[in-house]
């Protein structure tokens, strides 16, 4: 592992992965790539992954490898780990060989059946509380992860936080945006199922939105489901909504 990581090569490569990348995955995808390649170093092979926790839930969402990714996801099934404690707590957990750790033994002894014998996890600077991450930096070799090691990881999640930080807004932004599209389209199809039990039934607006919520409760449907299928059997076909 490098230990001179020079800040405005890694700041300058992250910025270059933001704006070269199509999504928020293809950046995920490519900064974890770049983070086992520039940590790796004379000592192995670094395998890194990137553990999200959102709405209390963890998932590996970027993996430089397939080992990597069933590394991490090793521990999501135990329900701790090093890199779940280090994304909840917000702070760095060092496994410096998982065969004499006893800190999580169960998880430790699935770990060395499959070849790993060190840990680092490192957390990211992220805004808020909704999402937390960190980088987990695996090696097949005990004790590769020295003071040098260490302080070379922390400087470079430093330096990469800024790049994820903005990913995660970004994510952030879409679910919301895409969020108020289904909102608006539900609000839109339930509104033309009442126009039309309206017309059908010549009742008012309350008793026409009284019949799809009776209906939703009755079929135990949601309202947008009860509402599509009212407007589809009146134009004989699917309806869609669009919104830009």
């Amino acid at each position: 592992m490098d230990s001179r990581l020079n800040e405005a090569d890694v700041v300058g490569r992250v910025q270059d992965l933001l704006l070269d990348t199509q999504d928020v995955q293809d950046f995920l995808d490519e900064l974890v790539r770049y983070s086992a390649e520039r940590l790796s170093g004379p000592r192995g092979r670094i395998y890194c992954g990137i553990t999200l926790l959102r709405h209390r839930s963890a998932a590996t969402v970027a993996s430089s490898s397939e080992r990597a990714q069933a590394v991490d996801e090793l521990q999501y099934q135990f329900g701790d780990g090093p890199c779940l404690r280090s994304c909840r707590e917000g702070v760095l957990v060092h496994v410096p060989d998982f065969a004499l750790d006893t800190e999580f033994p169960d998880y430790n002894d699935t770990v060395l059946k499959s070849g790993i014998r060190s840990v680092l996890a490192v957390p990211f600077d992220l805004p808020g509380a909704d999402a937390r991450a960190g980088l987990n930096l695996y090696s097949e070799k005990p004790d590769v992860f020295d003071t040098a090691a260490v302080e070379s990881a922390i400087s470079y999640v430093r330096q990469a936080s800024k790049g994820l930080r903005l990913a995660v807004l970004l994510a952030q932004r879409n679910d919301n945006a895409a969020n108020l599209r289904r909102a608006m389209e539900s609000r839109t199809i339930i509104d033309t199922a009442v126009g039309i039990i309206i017309a059908q039934n010549r009742c008012s607006q309350e008793d026409a939105i009284n019949l799809i919520k009776s209906a939703s409760s009755t079929r135990n449907l949601k309202l947008r489901d009860v509402a599509a299928a009212i407007v589809e059997s009146a134009a004989g076909g699917p309806v869609t909504t669009h919104f830009e």
